[in-house]
Order: structure tokens, then sequence, then C-alpha cells
């Protein structure tokens, strides 16, 4: 603490002493508003860069999904088609052993 001394010579030390002091805490609080300012920019700026980057992984996923799905439409379009092609050949193979067995049954039955 600043001792008061003779109002005429420790006044004006001490008075001066408390401006340097108040100057100093200025500048300080000054400093601190202008790099909490700078901070709060900075995340701003690496917030909207996280959303640019989160948009473009949902953009991707959603391509992969597509790509996946159109191969999956494709390999099941296929396996219907050979399931399609197998039921015809037997519906047609079962049909002509119908024909085969009920013409040698009447080729071959009793005269």
């Amino acid at each position: 603490m600043i001792a008061i001394g003779e109002p005429e010579t420790g006044a004006r030390p001490m008075i001066r002493q408390l401006e340097d002091r108040v100057l100093r805490l200025e500048t300080l609080a000054r400093m601190l508003g202008e790099q909490q300012e700078a901070l709060r920019a900075e995340m701003r700026q690496e917030t909207l860069c996280l959303r640019d980057q989160m948009k473009a992984l949902e953009n991707k996923v959603d391509d992969w999904n597509r790509l996946v799905n159109t191969k999956l439409d494709r390999l099941i379009g296929g396996r219907t088609v050979v399931t399609g092609l197998i039921t015809l050949v037997t519906s047609i193979l079962g049909t002509g052993m119908v024909h085969v067995v009920l013409s040698l049954g009447a080729a071959g039955g009793p005269h």
C-alpha cells in the first residue's frame, strides 16, 4: 500500500502511481477483450468449418448409399431373372415330361 505523506510531497507521486496502475489495468482489460473477440471469431470459423465437413460427409454417405442400393437392385433384379428362367425351364420340362409319360402310356397301353 502506498503511504500518504505530506499533501505537497506525497500526493503527486501517489497520484502518478495510481494513474499508472489504472493505465496498466485498462490496457490489460483491453487486451483481454481483444483476445476474447479473437477467440470468438476463431471459434465461429472452426464451427463453420466443422459444419462444412459434416455436410460433405453426409453427402458422401448419401452417395455411397445410392451406389449400394443401385448394386443391390441390380443383384436382386438379376436373381429375379435367374429365378424366372429356372421356373420357366422347370415348367417346360415338367410339361414335356407329362406329355412323354402320357405318350408312352398311350402307346404302350393294352391293345
